[in-house]
């Protein structure tokens, strides 16, 4: 009796452990920037200051800037070969290679489109981008083509009062945050699942699902459950990354390197 009381006990805690992921930190490097974007799989640094988008890697800088679009509002690097920038005030978007070097000309989703507000673009497969657009729809949209492939109901079709905060994506799934629920979609529109998820401040995709920050703590959600990240951080949380290897930090100073194990 002894000995099956005593597995018992080993085998919860191996598997209350086992729920937890755990971190090593890495490196912290001192930033000043106004908007810190994130690092790449090849740890290359990328961060926004005056307007000016700047990217670092080991051996140069390369810059970016159009002062004629107006304030930079959310630059993607999931893919570091196409980076995607979103500038709201204007509407519009430009792709760009891994230099920095324009791929396209500046995209006007009001002439292109007819979508007068765009609020929040993410990267899709090839060269196709996902918008969300004033009509409460998620579109994938061919920026070769400057056509719509794709477009999925009304989001308030799945919650009615549904407020949108932030848009995350990979080449097969998007995710839609408000502020009490996560929505996510495949790759053609189609709708999969709903995570009701109060005051999330963030989410980013890793692995199977998604990273989400609620008050101080991170957690990987799945399909079924909510696993809680060990991470040992105790500063405050300006803009943050993940990317496949890393969970990036930044308190307005530094920028601070946790890797999973």
């Amino acid at each position: 009796m002894k000995t099956i009381l005593f597995f018992l006990v080993s085998l919860y805690f191996n598997f209350s452990f086992a729920q937890e992921i755990q971190t090593k930190f890495i490196s912290e490097i001192s930033l000043q920037a106004d908007d810190f974007v994130g690092v790449d799989d090849f740890q290359n640094l990328y961060y926004i200051e005056n307007n000016i988008l700047y990217k670092k890697t080991d051996k140069r800088a390369f810059s970016y800037s159009n002062v004629n679009l107006g304030k930079l509002t959310s630059v993607s690097i999931q893919n570091p070969f196409k980076l995607i920038l979103f500038y709201k005030d204007f509407n519009s978007v430009i792709i760009l290679d891994n230099n920095l070097n324009e791929l396209s000309d500046k995209i006007d989703f009001t002439q292109e489109t007819l979508f007068n507000n765009v609020l929040f673009v993410s990267s899709s497969s090839e060269n196709n981008i996902w918008l969300y657009a004033d009509d409460n729809k998620l579109h994938v949209y061919d920026y070769q083509k400057l056509s719509s492939q794709i477009q999925t109901q009304a989001i308030t079709f799945y919650q009615i009062d549904f407020q949108p905060q932030s848009l995350k994506s990979t080449y097969k799934n998007v995710w839609v945050l408000s502020n009490s629920e996560v929505i996510q979609f495949n790759e053609y529109g189609n709708y999969i699942q709903s995570f009701d998820l109060e005051n999330i401040d963030h989410i980013f995709p890793f692995r199977k699902g998604f990273i989400y920050v609620q008050g101080k703590f991170l957690f990987y959600r799945t399909d079924d459950q909510s696993t809680s990240i060990s991470l040992d951080y105790d500063h405050s949380i300006k803009d943050m990354y993940i990317n496949s290897n890393s969970i990036i930090l930044y308190d307005g100073s530094n920028v601070y390197q946790y890797n999973f194990l």
